[in-house]
């Protein structure tokens, strides 16, 4: 991986995945309650089951894949755990990986809540289920800074220097060079620069004059440029 996460473990996955299914069961419940009564308005219980049975499942795949595709490897449970999906290089799993992870769920799941989807995790050396194994995924202890440019301030002595100039970064990408600024003095060398040319490789779509700056400056520079916009706020 880019840096190094700490792995989630079966216990905080488990109650994520509790307020996720709590979430889900709401909805579905709604649902049924408003077919309920177009089923007595209309007299056709027959449709209204089969529409609850269908409408159920495509709720419960579309509350998983989408909140994880479009919020960052999230799900509302995920998030208030502090959990995130990740792929191998530590960025957001994809779509494709999203709905190969969720479409497993269902042997994850069996025989009863979590049974199999648990003892893979514990078994596994990364602590993957069925569904990340499958998708080549992580769920990773990912809590977000409680202050992020202040975070980035004084965990970061960054001290004077060029900042650079850049097209708005991504979110994701923002994460990457906080991140990278706060641990890299806990790296080896030849780690270090491994890490940086991988997470300079992305940042310099986003630069307009990345050309002289060798890794490790690039990213001290685009830090820089965060720090200020953040004191600009």
């Amino acid at each position: 991986m880019l840096l190094r996460y700490d792995l989630a473990g079966a216990g905080n996955r488990g109650f994520a995945a509790l307020l996720d299914f709590t979430i889900v069961l709401v909805i579905v419940l709604t649902m049924v309650f408003v077919l309920a009564g177009l089923a007595v308005l209309t007299g056709d219980a027959f449709v209204s089951l089969g529409a609850v049975l269908i409408l159920s499942v495509a709720l419960i795949a579309a509350y998983f894949v989408l909140l994880e595709w479009l919020w960052n490897g999230q799900t509302i449970g995920k998030r208030w755990f502090g959990l995130r999906v990740i792929t191998e290089d530590g960025s957001p799993a994809p779509f494709t990986a999203v709905l190969v992870r969720n479409l497993l769920r269902a042997a994850d799941f069996l025989p009863a809540f979590y049974g199999i989807g648990v003892l893979v995790i514990i078994l596994s050396p990364r602590s993957q289920r069925l569904g990340d194994l499958a998708a080549g995924t992580f769920v990773v202890r990912a809590p977000r800074p409680r202050v992020d440019w202040l975070s980035l301030r004084t965990l970061t002595p960054l001290g004077p220097g060029r900042v650079a100039e850049t097209r708005r970064l991504p979110g994701e990408a923002q994460r990457l060079v906080r991140e990278f600024v706060a641990r890299e003095g806990s790296l080896a060398p030849a780690e270090r620069a491994k890490i940086a040319a991988l997470i300079a490789g992305r940042l310099r779509a986003y630069t307009l004059d990345a050309g002289s700056a060798d890794d490790v400056e690039l990213i001290h520079e685009i830090a820089r440029s965060l720090r200020e916009s953040g004191r600009q706020r």
